[in-house]
């Protein structure tokens, strides 16, 4: 009898191959025949490999077709001539399977949805029957391939050997599994990120194929649901996604916000709006001193007290923050209503400090949609309030004084919130760890500082060189930028912890897949923004920004095209940061600050606003341009 083996390989290297022959001669079988089908370049899937080695077993008349996954192993069990004892009592048959350290014994489809799923309970007879075995190791009968034929092609991949496996049934033949026979399977396919897409589209063929009319009616009815637990599957794309809509919902009532406050208010006093935050960004940095990106890239796999020091080093920066802020406002001179308004606002950074705090622990979590749900509410309360505010008393003192109260309960909520979580958040006085933190974060916090500066000097040098009515037209502008960047935020904090990883479990293929399809779908998103925003301009904004603010449009039409640059610049930003060339963004920044700083200095009093406009944009054109440069040049050397 002679036996066939048919490896279907992937970018298999070739110490594996080498191994996988070994391993089969170990069996001992006498007559058999290996076939290595390479489907790196032919882009045929799974079946279409299996069908090649078919073909070419049944030439060399084979009698048992055994199909194989490279990632699998016989060491745990070599059987031998022993493994085909099953013949007598199958015709199609495979092996109980170790897999991620549990052992699973063939599979079953769900006759409610007609989907495959493995089983891991162990059977009470040696030979037992099943829907299927699993694809990674299948015993198949010469008789079964000259009475079905080869392996429906249209499966990419996954579901081609249950779909083979039914058809097989409905020919007479048995299918099942030897429960004695063991080996393992290191599924190297689960880093695919692709899998999820491939298992859900070959699972509605096989229902179309096979399932019932009111199988298929009842697939119709849960869409819904079926969406719903696809997302999930997808942690990157769940809290990117989630993310995305907390913050687009942010910016939509900030925006709705920003429409009231240029309504009632003139551009001098909407400035003390801008500046009162612009302000309190100046040092928001050194609020955190890098250390939400030291906890998403360090903290991936730490326990709770790793977490409550860090917390408590957090606590000690915001009392930090909040005094240099008030003392810096009172060195800036501002007039006593900015620096009242600066004072009320002030009470963000212990509120936002808790928020970020939340915003590491859900995320090493993979939860970073529970962030989502409590920033949802709490903007609603905070818009709704501030807009009556403004509408019936159209004081903008009262504005802030809002802003201190719901700014202090919105703090308070998320305090609660993560103690319920049983973490422990009892302040620790721990110097020498708080230090061991700020060496390794230091490099995010003046990267923070860098990029906060030179995003923020253009404001303060048109108040100093211009006066507040130039900030109050000018930001007016950038407003519609800035309620567009909730997609840079939601994109970093959901991606910067998936290329950690697979920096550091050296996976650089599909390292540098996400980056591809990173860069499609956000050139998409922020390029097609900005153009759609571009040419429509002068159509819909009139309607927003009426009197003093027309002259606003031009700002945002030149303006508006620094968001698929920024989009575009994370993209190279979060893979630094992953290859741990941090510090090069730094020299990045450093140029861009200069960049920023000298010539809006310099063509501020000759151009005004619409200088501050082009300047943002062709800096921000030379960081995506310096920064991918230098991620290329290191890439190749950090992965070797």
């Amino acid at each position: 009898m002679k036996i066939g083996f048919i490896f279907v390989l992937y970018k298999t290297p070739k110490s594996e191959i080498q191994r996988l022959k070994k391993e089969v001669k170990l069996l001992g079988l006498k007559d058999y025949e290996v076939y290595f089908i390479d489907n790196t370049y032919n882009n045929i899937g799974y079946s279409g490999g299996v069908n090649i080695g078919i073909k070419k077993g049944l030439k060399d008349n084979v009698d048992i077709f055994i199909v194989c996954n490279p990632d699998i192993s016989f060491k745990l069990h070599p059987w031998g001539v022993g493994g085909l004892e099953a013949s007598r009592n199958f015709d199609v048959w495979g092996f109980s399977m170790k897999q991620d350290n549990k052992i699973y014994y063939g599979g079953e489809i769900d006759k409610w949805r007609m989907s495959g799923g493995l089983i891991s309970i162990k059977p009470t007879t040696k030979f037992a029957p099943v829907d299927f075995p699993s694809g990674s190791l299948m015993f198949i009968k010469r008789k079964v391939i000259e009475s079905i034929g080869l392996w429906d092609e249209s499966y990419f991949l996954y579901y081609d050997e249950v779909d083979y496996c039914v058809r097989a049934k409905k020919a007479g033949f048995k299918v099942g599994i030897d429960s004695k026979q063991l080996y393992e399977h290191f599924e190297v396919s689960k880093y695919n990120p692709d899998k999820e897409f491939y298992l859900f589209k070959s699972r509605l063929k096989f229902l179309a194929k096979y399932g019932t009319t009111k199988q298929k009616i009842r697939e119709i009815i849960r869409i819904p649901k079926t969406i719903y637990e696809e997302i999930i599957k997808r942690p990157f794309y769940l809290n990117f996604f989630s993310l995305n809509v907390s913050s687009l919902l942010n910016k939509v009532l900030h925006f709705f916000l920003f429409i009231l406050l240029i309504r009632y208010f003139k551009p001098e006093e909407y400035a003390i709006y801008t500046l009162a935050w612009t302000h309190i960004g100046l040092l928001s940095p050194l609020l955190d001193f890098g250390t939400t990106s030291y906890g998403l890239v360090y903290l991936t796999n730490q326990k709770n007290n790793k977490f409550s020091t860090l917390f408590s080093f957090r606590v000690i920066l915001s009392i930090l923050t909040f005094v240099l802020t008030l003392g810096l406002a009172i060195a800036f001179k501002y007039p006593p209503k900015t620096l009242s308004a600066i004072a009320f606002t002030s009470i963000a950074i212990f509120a936002n400090m808790l928020s970020g705090s939340l915003l590491i622990f859900s995320s090493i979590a993979n939860k970073s949609y529970i962030v989502s749900v409590v920033s949802m509410i709490f903007q609603i309360i905070l818009v709704v309030t501030l807009s009556f505010s403004i509408i019936f008393t159209k004081n903008l003192s009262n504005v802030f004084l809002f802003t201190f109260l719901l700014y202090g309960l919105y703090g308070l909520f998320n305090y609660f919130y993560l103690k319920l979580q049983k973490i422990n958040l009892n302040f620790k006085f721990e110097p020498s760890s708080w230090f061991t933190i700020a060496k390794k974060s230091i490099i995010f916090l003046l990267i923070s500082l860098l990029a906060g500066f030179y995003s923020k000097v253009d404001v303060l040098l048109l108040n100093f060189l211009k006066g507040p009515r130039e900030v109050g037209l000018y930001s007016a502008g950038y407003r519609f930028l800035d309620a567009l960047m909730f997609m840079v935020v939601a994109y970093n904090v959901s991606s910067m912890p998936v290329f950690s990883r697979l920096f550091q479990e050296k996976k650089k293929i599909i390292f540098m897949s996400k980056l591809k399809k990173d860069f499609i779908l956000l050139i998409t998103l922020g390029g097609g923004a900005a153009l759609a925003i571009n040419l429509l301009a002068p159509f819909f904004l009139p309607l927003i920004l009426k009197g003093e603010y027309l002259s606003s449009i031009k700002v945002l039409r030149v303006i508006i095209f620094a968001l698929p640059l920024i989009l575009l610049t994370s993209i190279s930003l979060n893979g630094l940061y992953a290859i741990n060339k941090a510090k090069y963004v730094i020299y990045i920044f450093t140029f861009q600050l200069i960049y920023n700083l000298s010539l809006n200095y310099l063509l501020i009093p000759i151009y005004g606003f619409i200088a501050s406009a082009w300047i943002t944009l062709t800096g921000e054109a030379l960081n995506t341009i310096l920064t991918f440069i230098i991620f290329k040049k290191f890439t190749n050397e950090n992965f070797s």
